[in-house]
């Protein structure tokens, strides 16, 4: 099975996953349409590029829960009527938070905003922040670095979070990193 077939769209630090008829957002932003079928939304930390309300408002509906830290929590109650059930939140040892999600069979890994990899962490897929600017300083030799230090290697490496748009002159980050890895 391609791992990457439960991958709708990545956007920045927006990726959008669909199997087995479940919906999950993490970090929407820059979402192209409205398509209002979030089953799942997770936000790693209340910067705008990853908290943006316009964007949950997209793929948000009545009953669309959501996981992230107590403060992204009260700010998403503020912008929204959302049930208290719906919400459920996890403590960051920092700002933000990495996670690792299970989906279709698929274990995904994704990086959040961070300069450190969990190296306990077992998946299929890592998605990892290659802006360089404000996330992985010197990713080209750092995130090798880190993959390294991972007890279990992932089969597929993804870089994301770098845009032209968001950081000038980040736009080939994610290629510079995928020569880095061939090599």
């Amino acid at each position: 099975m391609d791992p990457l077939s439960s991958v709708r769209f990545v956007k920045h630090g927006c990726i959008c996953f669909e199997a087995d008829d479940v919906v999950v957002y993490v970090d929407p932003y820059l979402v192209p349409d409205s398509p209002h079928d979030a089953d799942l939304v997770i936000i790693t930390h209340p910067h705008g590029d990853h908290f943006s309300p316009e964007d949950i408002a997209r793929v948000k509906k009545d009953d669309t829960c959501y996981v992230s830290t107590l403060s992204v929590g009260a700010m998403l109650m503020e912008a929204f009527d959302i049930n208290p059930d719906y919400f459920t939140s996890v403590s960051a040892a920092g700002f933000g938070f990495g996670l690792l999600l299970n989906l279709g069979g698929v274990r995904y890994y994704i990086s959040g905003d961070t300069d450190v990899l969990d190296e306990d962490v077992a998946c299929d897929v890592l998605f990892v922040c290659c802006d360089g600017v404000w996330n992985m300083p010197d990713f080209e030799t750092r995130i090798p670095a880190e993959l390294e230090k991972m007890e279990h290697k992932p089969g597929l490496v993804v870089p994301y979070h770098y845009a032209e748009e968001e950081n000038p002159g980040t736009g080939g980050n994610g290629k510079k990193l995928c020569a880095v890895l061939r090599e």
